[in-house]
């Protein structure tokens, strides 16, 4: 609201610009997320929308980390955004650095002091490599230009301006809330005033050309995948995860068991990573053990049992994107590029439908580490492995679209997928009824809008049944909100759904019929 005071009638027109703000994903759309360990950026959930943003926020290809390799398929598969944590150690040091204000005179006022802490967003020795650079922005005095750059120099990488700024807490244009604000800030550092509380022009940071940050470490102690990938549920997001090489059921156990908790996250498991010249047989056997469906030992122990993981393997081997070499290739996890063609067919199709098969070509994969007979296909089928074999006309495919759960029918992805899908979008649609009051039109009101939800997945052909009457149903009136639920401040909605399930087996019968007699054979 504007603060001019008006001295004459009439009609004064303002203008106020918010800061741009980045656009969330709709309700119940699926985002991919990578965790994995890396040299480089931030550690915190972050939404990147191009292989080129990946690059100016964590450097690309470097330290021997997969999780560059594993965002890169996803993009090269026809991935559109996702969010990238990067799993840093608990004793590792944050770098730092304080900049001096510009006093001077005599006295006790004498001397430049300190005025502003920067400080890395994220642990690791490569916070050491940012520079910071301040400059007289000539638009009035106590204003100026921050920037930081990545590398160490003026040859960094990434760099973020803030242009005119003062540490004016009256100011609009405050660098610290500038570089602190959650969703529009820096990525890279955060800002802390150690000025006086009544501040002055002097109080200013004194003119610096590429200082860099100091005390960085990436500490001794392995990175905790397991939280990493749990600080995700601050996106509120529906997420389709990968943890790029990550097959030790140590560490996915406990991710899965938070996707049930959380309720609106799905584990993509990269099968492990098989030695060079083993045997196809010892290939199978190593796979199935991550699969609690047949292996019922605890050494190893296999995952836990659950609809919200499936299992993808072997590795593929792929064009080498970290080198310029022409025709290098690099055997990698499927994970990345698993996740692209999650997101392709989201868009394409929507959640229900199963990303595998002759429509779900691995984009650049040249072939996969083992090719399995029929009979090795039984078994890892059977086990609820997704093998990814070569499709002829088409490429290399996964071939699978199970999770890690017996039992029916969320034993299908495509399945467990569509109800996370469902009841984000259920939960989003009726959150205006909190707190409305508990009455037979709040009921009816709810009704309607879980009807229409419904309705426009019938209609989108996610749904089993030509029309709402035979595709879903929904309760909620006197029947299931007794005068007990209401005085206890309950709303209760009973609502059934005519799930897809995929076609998995196609069985074709060719029979010869001469004159009355005949004979068959039956393909699968």
């Amino acid at each position: 609201m504007a603060t001019t005071t008006y001295k004459r009638p009439g009609i004064f027109v303002d203008e106020t610009l918010n800061p741009i703000v980045v656009n969330e994903p709709p309700a119940g759309e699926f985002v991919a997320a990578f965790v994995g360990t890396h040299d480089f950026g931030p550690s915190k959930p972050t939404l990147i929308r191009s292989w080129a943003e990946f690059v100016s926020l964590y450097a690309g290809f470097s330290g021997g980390s997969m999780l560059p390799f594993a965002v890169h398929q996803f993009f090269s598969n026809g991935g559109r955004s996702c969010y990238v944590v990067r799993a840093v150690s608990a004793d590792a040091k944050t770098a730092s650095l304080v900049l001096k204000d510009r006093q001077s005179g005599t006295g006790e006022n004498s001397g430049a002091k300190d005025v502003l802490r920067i400080t890395a967003t994220a642990a690791g020795t490569f916070a050491n490599s940012l520079a910071v650079s301040v400059t007289d922005s000539g638009t009035g005095p106590g204003r100026f230009n921050l920037t930081i750059k990545a590398g160490g120099d003026t040859a960094g990488g990434a760099v973020e301006r803030y242009t005119d700024v003062s540490l004016d807490p009256t100011d609009a244009r405050n660098a610290v809330a500038l570089v602190n604000a959650p969703n529009t800030g820096s990525k890279f550092i955060t800002l802390t005033y150690l000025g006086p509380t009544t501040w002055k022009i002097d109080n200013t940071p004194a003119v610096t050309v590429d200082q860099t940050l100091a005390g960085g470490t990436n500490g001794a102690a392995a990175p905790d995948l397991s939280a990493a990938a749990q600080s995700l549920e601050s996106t509120n997001a529906v997420l389709n995860i990968n943890l790029p090489g990550v097959s030790d059921t140590a560490v996915l156990n406990p991710v899965i068991d938070w996707c049930e908790r959380y309720g609106y996250a799905f584990l993509v498991v990269d099968s492990p990573q098989i030695a060079e010249g083993t045997p196809t047989e010892a290939a199978v056997s190593k796979l199935k053990e991550l699969s609690p469906l047949v292996n019922g030992g605890t050494t190893p122990a296999p995952l836990r049992a659950s609809s919200y993981a499936a299992v993808y393997g072997p590795w593929i081997q792929t064009a080498d994107p970290a080198v310029a070499a022409v025709g290098a290739t690099r055997l990698l996890p499927p994970g990345g590029a698993l996740l692209g063609q999650f997101a392709r067919f989201d868009v394409d199709h929507g959640p229900h439908r199963t990303p595998a098969g002759q429509d779900a070509v691995l984009r650049g994969v040249y072939s996969a580490q083992y090719r399995f007979t029929d009979a090795q296909l039984d078994e890892l089928n059977v086990a609820g492995i997704n093998v990814i074999r070569f499709v002829p006309n088409a490429g290399f495919c996964p071939m699978g679209g199970r999770t890690v759960k017996a039992g029916y029918p969320d034993r299908y992805i495509a399945v467990r997928r569509f109800l996370i899908h469902v009841r984000k979008l259920l939960v989003e649609s009726t959150g205006y009824a909190v707190f409305q009051p508990n009455t037979p039109d709040l009921w009816a009101s709810l009704t309607a809008v879980v009807t229409q939800r419904l309705t426009e997945m019938t209609q989108a052909g996610q749904l089993k049944g030509g029309s709402p009457e035979t595709a879903f149903r929904v309760v909620c009136n006197e029947t299931n909100n007794s005068e007990a639920t209401v005085a206890n401040g309950e709303v209760h909605l009973d609502i059934g759904l005519a799930l897809m399930r995929p076609a998995e087996f196609i069985a074709i019968h060719i029979g010869q019929w001469e004159g009355g007699s005949s004979s068959s054979e039956t393909l699968q």
